[in-house]
This record gives structure tokens, sequence and C-alpha cells, in this order.
């Protein structure tokens, strides 16, 4: 994931902290993963807890919305050609 964001590995783990319960300093997070230890120690797998999904499913119905919508736009009329 630091790959992709362009993130060092300490600041990736520092933002996951904070979509986690709790991060390190002990204070609330977001909820919205844990990380599980994967293969590799240093290594953590992040999962969506049962309110990340609800977000994800909730923000992807509202962008498919938008989506399905967009064609209730400007329209094209004859005299744009």
């Amino acid at each position: 994931m630091e790959l992709d964001l362009g993130l060092s590995t300490a600041s990736g783990s520092r933002n996951t902290d904070f979509l986690c319960r709790q991060n390190r300093y002990k204070t609330a997070g977001l909820n919205l993963i844990t990380k599980e230890a994967g293969s590799n120690k240093r290594r953590k797998s992040l999962r969506l807890t049962p309110l990340g999904v609800r977000i994800k499913n909730e923000l992807l119905n509202e962008l498919n919305g938008l989506h399905n919508h967009s064609d209730n736009g400007i329209r094209e009329t004859k005299e744009d050609h």
C-alpha cells in the first residue's frame, strides 16, 4: 500500500492506525479497518470492519447513483453540431 500511495512504511502505519479502532497512543480511531499479522511479521493484512464495509457499500451506492444519473446533465442539441 505504501508504494501505491508514495508513503514511507512509518507513514503508512500511522495513517492506517487512524483507521483502526484505537491507535498506538490508545486514542480512538475511526474503526474502519483491522490490522492482522501476515506471514511476514513486518507486514500486516488490512481488513474492513463491519462499519468499514457498511461505509464502503454506502459510498459505492452513492457513486453508482451519480453515474446512473449522469445522463440527466447537459444534453447536446442539433445546434451544437
